[in-house]
């Protein structure tokens, strides 16, 4: 498939990525406690186990993309959670995203295991 058809993502985690346990660069409470609810369509809701549909927003790197306005997906949402929002598997089947995306490399710092993890690292000082 051709370049302009794949899944614009990271390939690692920056330094600042949220979903990274070790992040010590990552300032706590960079974006608001909201910010972060609304950011919890792109992950399986918990209680009811249902998945982001298709169409739903995926979890782009804060950073964006090096050269563009382009957004791209991040890293570590695509290795923990991505399997979780269907649009995600899609883009796997439809051959956008290559499977390997979907877990950490093996050269990965830690990740959070949970978007509670996630939502909590982030939001407390």
């Amino acid at each position: 498939m051709s370049e302009d058809k794949q899944l614009s993502r990271r390939h690692f985690p920056c330094d600042e990525c949220p979903i990274r346990a070790d992040n010590c660069d990552n300032p706590k409470a960079k974006f608001p406690a909201d910010r972060w609810d609304e950011l919890s369509v792109t992950v399986r809701d918990p209680e009811t186990r249902h998945e982001p549909p298709i169409g739903e927003i995926l979890f782009g790197c804060h950073k964006g993309a090096p050269s563009s306005n382009a957004d791209l997906a991040c890293a570590g949402w695509l290795a923990q959670f991505g399997t979780d929002h269907l649009g995600v598997r899609l883009a796997v089947v439809d051959r956008r995203l290559p499977p390997d995306a979907l877990a950490p490399g093996s050269n990965w710092p830690p990740l959070h295991q949970t978007w509670d993890d996630v939502v909590r690292a982030q939001t407390t000082e």
